[in-house]
């Protein structure tokens, strides 16, 4: 442990985020503080060296290493370790490599061929990486599509792929059945009978789709060896698409390369937290079409020749059961997972598991400490980014509530509080924003850190800031605002468009979902802006879901003892669940398009009235659109 760290419940603290502790170093001095300073700068050190060993001479140009590579690699090394868990079950490497080889075989005898596209639709399954190696072994892309879209965005996404096959599980059927035509790009339609249906044992499908092909039917026979194709594919080929999370509009499909893919596998398993073969990571339910799944756990376990465990859907209630059973050593989380963890009632449980470590994105400091002392986790790797972002941020110092510190080539630049727009000045120019002050999160495009963009290149020019520093060099631009601490530390702010203006002053979603969730008997809420007839702004409302012994009364005086008049939620509506992506990250298009009115909701509306919250009734409503009741 760093000199001035204290332990609670098997977690290091930095001395300086302790209660208690600043006030003896005041007493002793700077020399404490200043070691805990050089042993943080010490393990960036180190974590920036390691990060360019394998993200400049690993996967240098040209090299021929794939995830497809690797599998076979470590099927011909050892066979019979262990590489996935599914439903209590082990599969080998050799079992891994011999399915994803079947499958291929079935496409190639289907007229696959290298650069095709092949759209995905699976469960959490072992299966699903078996085809994406396959896919990889004869140098096609596979578009990883969220099972979950329906409809419009299901053609959307197709659209955006323009997919020669689909392969989706039995339980997947449905949404492809009820569109009218599958599209394969802009014009196109795809063929039933490219297609390809994949029943589990056991498993009912959800429909029939007439003229698809049964894939399950066709792997027994087809060749279980290596293709020839596998490894002449160099790093700079496409492994797969991954859609961003579209909290605020439609998916955009991001292009992985083999380079990407790994260098991200790479950072997580072998940079930032040093996985070894002996270690299991536990995907606990995150869907693989989403990159916490398909890089941060999957693929830091293959890089290391660790294995992953796999849940076909999150479940908290029995996640830390299949902690132990699996033998995890570590787990990715994301958004709100680890508040629903810390929900769930006490278990013999908890702490019966082989954790020494998990990482992800969004564990709230309001749980921080409880959550690593209930659970017996003694190391939380926090970390920053994005599917398409160019550059992230990584928490090594388990301090809660911090993204990381800034790194070379980052910078915070001021915005306008109103519009939420990075600010320049005359000469088109950024400034940089100084500590204690929020602003945009930017990173340098430059070497390594390229921005490869979206599939769609048209979206691309929004993300890029042409010199914003004056140092001729053009940026990223993350869409998140931050806030910078002392010694370059970063927090999380909101994201740009989750922030509205509301009575002259700007409000951080983020910010007041914390203190409402501290309500009791409120379990999750989702804040947003809606548009009021006669009013500058957005007003604030809330999408909560409650336990039993809710009360509107307690709920008012809530917030106001714990936030300003302006950012106090003016609706409020009860939900039995809360719309999540892939990221768990809540979604704000459909609630903020309904607005506030109950007949638009679908459920009742209360409205914060004389600091209570009344039913909104049809006369409160009235006056409201017509301007004579002033908010």
């Amino acid at each position: 442990m760093a000199k001035g760290a204290t332990q609670t419940g098997g977690l290091s603290q930095p001395a300086s985020t302790t209660p208690g502790v600043l006030a003896r170093m005041r007493a002793l001095g700077t020399e404490v503080l200043d070691a805990e300073r050089r042993a943080s700068n010490l393990r960036m050190l180190g974590f920036m060296a390691k990060a360019g060993y394998y993200s400049g001479y690993v996967l240098r140009d040209g090299t021929k290493q794939s995830p497809a590579t690797l599998v076979e690699e470590l099927a011909a090394r050892t066979p019979d370790s262990r590489a996935l868990w599914f439903e209590g079950r082990w599969r080998t490497f050799a079992e891994l490599n011999e399915q994803a080889n079947r499958v291929a075989s079935v496409l190639v005898a289907r007229g696959a061929t290298a650069g095709d596209c092949l759209a995905l639709m699976m469960d959490s399954r072992p299966d699903y990486l078996a085809v994406a190696v396959a896919c990889n072994k004869l140098g096609m892309v596979v578009s990883l599509v969220n099972t979950f879209v329906r409809g419009e965005q299901l053609e959307h996404a197709m659209r955006v792929c323009s997919p020669k096959f689909i392969l989706c599980g039995g339980e997947h059927v449905e949404p492809l059945a009820a569109l009218d035509a599958i599209p394969s790009g802009k014009d196109a339609v795809l063929s039933p009978d490219h297609v390809l249906v994949w029943h589990e044992d056991g498993v009912e499908p959800t429909a029939q789709l007439e003229g698809s092909v049964d894939l399950g039917s066709r792997l027994a026979d087809a060749s279980p060896d290596n293709p020839d194709s596998t490894g002449t594919f160099d790093v700079s080929q496409p492994f797969c698409y991954i859609y961003t999370s579209g909290t605020t509009g439609l998916p955009k499909a991001v292009p992985m390369t083999n380079s990407r893919f790994l260098k991200g596998a790479h950072m997580f398993g072998n940079v930032l937290t040093g996985l070894g073969p002996s270690d299991v990571v536990y995907s606990g339910g995150l869907p693989f079409y989403h990159g916490s799944g398909m890089i941060s756990s999957w693929g830091s376990s293959l890089v290391t020749g660790g294995a992953c465990a796999m849940r076909r859907r999150f479940s908290a209630s029995r996640f830390f059961e299949d902690c132990a059973a699996s033998d995890a050593t570590a787990f990715v989380y994301v958004g709100e997972y680890c508040r629903y963890l810390h929900a769930t009632p006490p278990s013999q449980h908890d702490r019966a598991h082989k954790l020494r470590m998990i990482m992800g994105a969004g564990l709230r400091p309001d749980i921080w400490h409880e959550f690593v002392t209930r659970f017996a986790i003694p190391q939380v790797y926090e970390f920053y980014g994005a599917t398409e972002a160019n550059t992230g941020l990584f928490n090594l110092d388990n301090r809660p509530g911090m993204l990381g510190r800034r790194l070379p080539g980052q910078a915070i630049v001021a915005v306008d509080e109103e519009s939420g727009e990075i600010l320049r000045d005359d000469s088109g120019h950024c400034r940089e924003v100084s500590v204690g002050e929020q602003g945009m999160f930017i990173g340098r495009i430059r070497g390594l850190n390229q921005f490869d963009g979206y599939l769609d290149s048209s979206k691309n020019d929004s993300k890029v800031l042409t010199d914003p520093l004056g140092d001729g060099d053009n940026y990223f631009n993350s869409g998140d605002l931050v806030m910078l601490h002392e010694g370059g530390w970063l927090s999380f702010r909101d994201r740009l468009g989750d922030t509205y203006r509301w009575k002259a002053e700007n409000v951080s979603t983020n910010d007041v979902q914390d203190v409402l969730t501290g309500c009791p008997h409120v379990r999750e809420a989702n804040v947003y802006g809606v548009q009021v007839p006669h009013n500058d702004g957005r007003a604030g409302m809330v999408a909560l879901v409650v336990e039993e012994g809710f009360d509107y009364a307690e709920l008012a005086r809530h917030v106001e003892e714990n936030l300003p008049a302006y950012s106090r939620p003016v609706f409020v509506r009860i939900e039995e669940q809360l719309e999540l992506t892939a990221s768990f990250k809540y979604v704000k298009t459909r609630l903020k398009n309904e607005g506030f009115s109950p007949a638009q909701c679908g459920r009742p509306v209360h409205f914060l009235m004389g600091g209570q919250y009344v039913p909104l009734d049809g006369a409160l409503l009235a006056s409201i659109d017509s301007g004579t009741r002033r908010l």
